[in-house]
Protein backbone atom coordinates (compact mmCIF):
# COMPACT_ATOMS: atom_id res chain seq x y z
CA UNK A 1 0.00 0.00 0.00
CA UNK A 2 2.46 2.42 0.84
CA UNK A 3 4.73 1.68 -2.19
CA UNK A 4 1.43 2.10 -4.32
CA UNK A 5 0.55 5.56 -2.31
CA UNK A 6 4.00 6.66 -2.79
CA UNK A 7 3.31 6.23 -6.91
CA UNK A 8 0.23 7.81 -7.31
CA UNK A 9 2.09 11.07 -5.46
CA UNK A 10 4.44 10.69 -7.39
CA UNK A 11 2.29 10.57 -10.77
CA UNK A 12 -0.01 13.77 -8.83
CA UNK A 13 3.40 16.06 -8.43
CA UNK A 14 4.03 15.34 -12.25
CA UNK A 15 0.87 16.10 -13.46
CA UNK A 16 0.78 19.33 -11.34
CA UNK A 17 4.11 20.53 -12.75
CA UNK A 18 2.79 19.73 -16.23
CA UNK A 19 -0.71 21.35 -15.94
CA UNK A 20 1.04 24.71 -14.07
CA UNK A 21 4.10 24.88 -16.36
CA UNK A 22 5.28 28.92 -17.20
CA UNK A 23 3.43 29.50 -20.62
CA UNK A 24 6.58 31.20 -21.67
CA UNK A 25 4.45 32.01 -25.49
CA UNK A 26 2.37 34.38 -23.39
CA UNK A 27 3.04 37.76 -25.06
CA UNK A 28 3.22 39.49 -21.88
CA UNK A 29 5.74 36.98 -20.26
CA UNK A 30 9.09 38.01 -19.70
CA UNK A 31 12.12 35.44 -18.06
CA UNK A 32 13.55 36.08 -14.66
CA UNK A 33 16.47 37.25 -13.80
CA UNK A 34 19.09 34.96 -15.39
CA UNK A 35 16.42 33.17 -17.76
CA UNK A 36 16.62 33.37 -21.62
CA UNK A 37 14.56 32.81 -23.99
CA UNK A 38 15.73 31.79 -27.41
CA UNK A 39 12.92 32.12 -30.26
CA UNK A 40 13.90 31.00 -33.68
CA UNK A 41 12.36 31.60 -36.79
CA UNK A 42 11.63 30.82 -40.34
CA UNK A 43 8.89 32.01 -42.89
CA UNK A 44 7.68 32.96 -46.06
CA UNK A 45 5.38 35.63 -47.40
CA UNK A 46 3.73 36.44 -50.94
CA UNK A 47 1.75 39.21 -51.61
CA UNK A 48 0.23 38.86 -55.45
CA UNK A 49 -0.56 41.83 -57.25
CA UNK A 50 -3.30 41.90 -60.21
CA UNK A 51 -4.04 44.90 -61.72
CA UNK A 52 -6.12 43.53 -65.11
CA UNK A 53 -3.26 43.86 -67.53
CA UNK A 54 -0.11 42.43 -65.69
CA UNK A 55 0.34 40.54 -62.67
CA UNK A 56 3.65 40.44 -60.19
CA UNK A 57 4.41 38.75 -57.42
CA UNK A 58 6.52 40.14 -54.01
CA UNK A 59 8.32 37.30 -52.23
CA UNK A 60 9.86 36.78 -49.12
CA UNK A 61 11.97 34.04 -47.38
CA UNK A 62 13.57 35.08 -43.69
CA UNK A 63 15.16 33.46 -41.03
CA UNK A 64 15.78 34.80 -37.38
CA UNK A 65 17.30 34.42 -34.16
CA UNK A 66 16.05 36.20 -31.15
CA UNK A 67 17.00 36.03 -27.63
CA UNK A 68 15.03 37.51 -24.59
CA UNK A 69 17.83 38.11 -21.52
CA UNK A 70 15.95 38.44 -18.15
CA UNK A 71 17.82 41.29 -16.04
CA UNK A 72 15.35 41.54 -13.37
CA UNK A 73 12.13 41.20 -12.97
CA UNK A 74 9.55 42.81 -15.25
CA UNK A 75 12.63 43.73 -17.32
CA UNK A 76 14.40 42.42 -20.21
CA UNK A 77 16.63 42.86 -23.27
CA UNK A 78 15.89 41.87 -26.93
CA UNK A 79 18.36 41.18 -29.41
CA UNK A 80 17.33 39.95 -33.15
CA UNK A 81 19.30 38.77 -36.42
CA UNK A 82 17.51 38.36 -39.31
CA UNK A 83 18.59 37.28 -42.87
CA UNK A 84 16.30 38.03 -46.13
CA UNK A 85 17.02 35.25 -49.01
CA UNK A 86 17.25 36.75 -52.47
CA UNK A 87 14.06 34.57 -53.75
CA UNK A 88 12.81 37.19 -55.93
CA UNK A 89 15.79 38.73 -57.24
CA UNK A 90 15.48 42.01 -55.70
CA UNK A 91 18.94 41.91 -53.51
CA UNK A 92 22.51 41.24 -54.31
CA UNK A 93 22.50 38.36 -52.66
CA UNK A 94 21.29 35.58 -49.82
CA UNK A 95 23.28 37.15 -46.95
CA UNK A 96 20.64 40.17 -46.59
CA UNK A 97 20.60 40.45 -42.13
CA UNK A 98 18.89 43.07 -40.42
CA UNK A 99 19.77 43.61 -36.65
CA UNK A 100 17.41 44.82 -33.44
CA UNK A 101 18.76 45.49 -30.14
CA UNK A 102 15.83 46.82 -27.51
CA UNK A 103 14.31 45.93 -23.61
CA UNK A 104 10.71 45.82 -22.61
CA UNK A 105 9.03 46.11 -19.44
CA UNK A 106 6.16 45.34 -17.47
CA UNK A 107 4.02 46.53 -15.16
CA UNK A 108 0.95 44.37 -13.62
CA UNK A 109 -2.26 45.97 -11.92
CA UNK A 110 -4.46 43.06 -10.23
CA UNK A 111 -4.90 40.69 -13.99
CA UNK A 112 -4.43 43.95 -15.48
CA UNK A 113 -1.17 43.54 -17.66
CA UNK A 114 0.78 46.05 -19.49
CA UNK A 115 4.59 45.97 -21.44
CA UNK A 116 6.60 48.83 -22.76
CA UNK A 117 9.17 48.21 -25.29
CA UNK A 118 11.94 50.06 -27.27
CA UNK A 119 14.23 49.07 -30.14
CA UNK A 120 16.91 50.23 -32.26
CA UNK A 121 16.84 48.62 -35.79
CA UNK A 122 19.31 48.92 -38.86
CA UNK A 123 20.77 47.32 -41.95
CA UNK A 124 23.65 48.08 -44.78
CA UNK A 125 21.42 48.99 -47.79
CA UNK A 126 24.71 48.44 -49.62
CA UNK A 127 25.17 44.98 -48.51
CA UNK A 128 21.71 44.52 -49.59
CA UNK A 129 21.77 46.08 -53.04
CA UNK A 130 25.10 46.65 -54.29
CA UNK A 131 28.07 49.13 -53.53
CA UNK A 132 26.47 52.05 -55.89
CA UNK A 133 23.31 52.41 -53.82
CA UNK A 134 24.30 54.87 -52.07
CA UNK A 135 25.19 56.87 -55.63
CA UNK A 136 21.84 55.93 -57.01
CA UNK A 137 19.62 57.60 -54.17
CA UNK A 138 22.26 60.27 -52.95
CA UNK A 139 22.28 58.70 -49.74
CA UNK A 140 25.41 59.93 -47.56
CA UNK A 141 24.15 57.59 -44.57
CA UNK A 142 25.75 53.71 -45.62
CA UNK A 143 23.34 51.92 -42.39
CA UNK A 144 20.03 52.73 -42.16
CA UNK A 145 18.28 53.17 -38.38
CA UNK A 146 15.53 53.21 -36.88
CA UNK A 147 13.83 53.31 -33.98
CA UNK A 148 10.75 51.22 -32.44
CA UNK A 149 7.79 51.55 -30.05
CA UNK A 150 5.33 49.35 -28.49
CA UNK A 151 2.87 49.36 -25.77
CA UNK A 152 1.11 46.62 -24.72
CA UNK A 153 -2.66 46.32 -22.44
CA UNK A 154 -4.04 43.07 -21.62
CA UNK A 155 -6.35 41.29 -18.63
CA UNK A 156 -5.39 38.09 -17.47
CA UNK A 157 -8.35 35.27 -16.83
CA UNK A 158 -7.76 32.40 -14.18
CA UNK A 159 -8.84 30.21 -17.20
CA UNK A 160 -5.47 31.19 -19.07
CA UNK A 161 -7.36 33.33 -21.53
CA UNK A 162 -5.64 36.80 -21.88
CA UNK A 163 -7.20 39.44 -24.48
CA UNK A 164 -4.90 42.29 -25.15
CA UNK A 165 -3.93 45.11 -27.54
CA UNK A 166 -0.93 46.40 -29.14
CA UNK A 167 0.30 49.40 -30.94
CA UNK A 168 4.20 49.30 -32.79
CA UNK A 169 5.14 52.80 -34.00
CA UNK A 170 8.40 52.61 -36.39
CA UNK A 171 10.60 55.49 -37.79
CA UNK A 172 13.79 56.41 -39.62
CA UNK A 173 16.06 58.97 -37.76
CA UNK A 174 19.21 60.50 -39.54
CA UNK A 175 17.33 60.42 -42.58
CA UNK A 176 16.25 63.99 -44.00
CA UNK A 177 12.79 62.54 -45.40
CA UNK A 178 11.59 60.34 -42.44
CA UNK A 179 9.11 57.99 -43.05
CA UNK A 180 6.95 56.19 -40.00
CA UNK A 181 5.05 52.75 -39.99
CA UNK A 182 2.24 52.61 -37.39
CA UNK A 183 1.25 48.67 -36.28
CA UNK A 184 -2.31 48.25 -34.04
CA UNK A 185 -2.98 44.58 -32.76
CA UNK A 186 -6.26 43.25 -31.11
CA UNK A 187 -6.62 39.74 -30.17
CA UNK A 188 -6.17 37.27 -27.71
CA UNK A 189 -4.06 34.66 -25.69
CA UNK A 190 -5.45 31.46 -24.41
CA UNK A 191 -3.19 28.39 -22.98
CA UNK A 192 -3.98 25.09 -22.13
CA UNK A 193 -2.05 22.38 -20.59
CA UNK A 194 0.00 21.46 -23.98
CA UNK A 195 -1.21 23.99 -26.64
CA UNK A 196 -1.41 27.75 -26.62
CA UNK A 197 -2.95 29.83 -29.19
CA UNK A 198 -2.63 33.54 -30.04
CA UNK A 199 -4.75 35.42 -33.01
CA UNK A 200 -6.26 38.46 -33.79
CA UNK A 201 -6.83 41.45 -36.75
CA UNK A 202 -3.50 43.56 -37.02
CA UNK A 203 -4.09 47.27 -39.29
CA UNK A 204 -0.80 48.86 -40.39
CA UNK A 205 -0.49 52.22 -41.99
CA UNK A 206 1.91 54.81 -42.62
CA UNK A 207 2.86 56.74 -45.78
CA UNK A 208 5.28 55.61 -48.67
CA UNK A 209 7.61 58.64 -49.78
CA UNK A 210 9.48 58.98 -52.93
CA UNK A 211 10.80 61.25 -55.38
CA UNK A 212 6.91 61.99 -55.99
CA UNK A 213 6.00 62.39 -52.73
CA UNK A 214 4.19 60.78 -50.11
CA UNK A 215 0.98 58.63 -50.39
CA UNK A 216 -0.82 57.02 -47.81
CA UNK A 217 -0.32 53.47 -47.16
CA UNK A 218 -2.83 51.00 -45.02
CA UNK A 219 -3.72 46.95 -45.05
CA UNK A 220 -5.84 44.67 -42.55
CA UNK A 221 -4.56 41.46 -41.95
CA UNK A 222 -5.54 38.32 -39.28
CA UNK A 223 -3.17 37.01 -37.71
CA UNK A 224 -2.49 33.64 -35.52
CA UNK A 225 0.01 31.28 -33.97
CA UNK A 226 -0.37 28.20 -32.43
CA UNK A 227 2.28 26.44 -30.09
CA UNK A 228 2.77 23.04 -29.09
CA UNK A 229 4.57 22.44 -25.47
CA UNK A 230 7.76 19.63 -26.11
CA UNK A 231 8.85 19.84 -22.90
CA UNK A 232 7.91 22.39 -20.50
CA UNK A 233 10.46 24.97 -21.38
CA UNK A 234 10.46 23.91 -25.39
CA UNK A 235 8.04 24.88 -27.97
CA UNK A 236 7.45 24.03 -31.65
CA UNK A 237 4.81 25.96 -33.29
CA UNK A 238 3.50 27.20 -36.69
CA UNK A 239 2.02 30.67 -37.77
CA UNK A 240 0.71 33.06 -40.06
CA UNK A 241 -0.97 35.92 -41.52
CA UNK A 242 -3.77 36.72 -44.26
CA UNK A 243 -4.21 39.61 -46.16
CA UNK A 244 -7.65 41.06 -46.00
CA UNK A 245 -8.15 44.67 -47.35
CA UNK A 246 -6.45 48.37 -47.86
CA UNK A 247 -5.58 50.75 -49.94
CA UNK A 248 -4.50 48.35 -52.48
CA UNK A 249 -7.18 46.21 -52.22
CA UNK A 250 -8.41 46.11 -55.72
CA UNK A 251 -4.87 45.72 -57.23
CA UNK A 252 -3.95 42.41 -54.75
CA UNK A 253 -4.76 39.08 -55.57
CA UNK A 254 -3.97 37.81 -52.52
CA UNK A 255 -1.65 38.28 -49.37
CA UNK A 256 0.05 36.22 -46.68
CA UNK A 257 2.77 35.25 -44.46
CA UNK A 258 3.25 31.84 -42.96
CA UNK A 259 6.27 30.43 -41.02
CA UNK A 260 7.75 27.89 -38.59
CA UNK A 261 8.85 29.08 -35.03
CA UNK A 262 10.92 26.74 -31.60
CA UNK A 263 10.96 28.84 -28.39
CA UNK A 264 13.38 27.72 -25.74
CA UNK A 265 13.61 28.56 -22.14
CA UNK A 266 16.63 28.14 -20.67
Amino acid sequence: MKFRTMLLASAAVMFTTSAFAEDFTNPFYLPAQGKVISDTRIETSRMKMDDGSAEAADKNLIAAEELTVGVVDNLALVGRIRNHFDVDEEYNNDHNFDYKIGAKYNMAFGKVMTQVGFAYNTYDPESWYGQNYSEETGSSDRWSKALEGTVKLGYAFDCGLTPYTSFTVNGDIDQAVREQEYSWFVGAHKAWEKVAVDGGLRYDWGRDIDEEGSDKTEALFAQAQVDYFVKDNVTVGAYGDLYLGGDERKDVDYGYTLGLAAKVLF
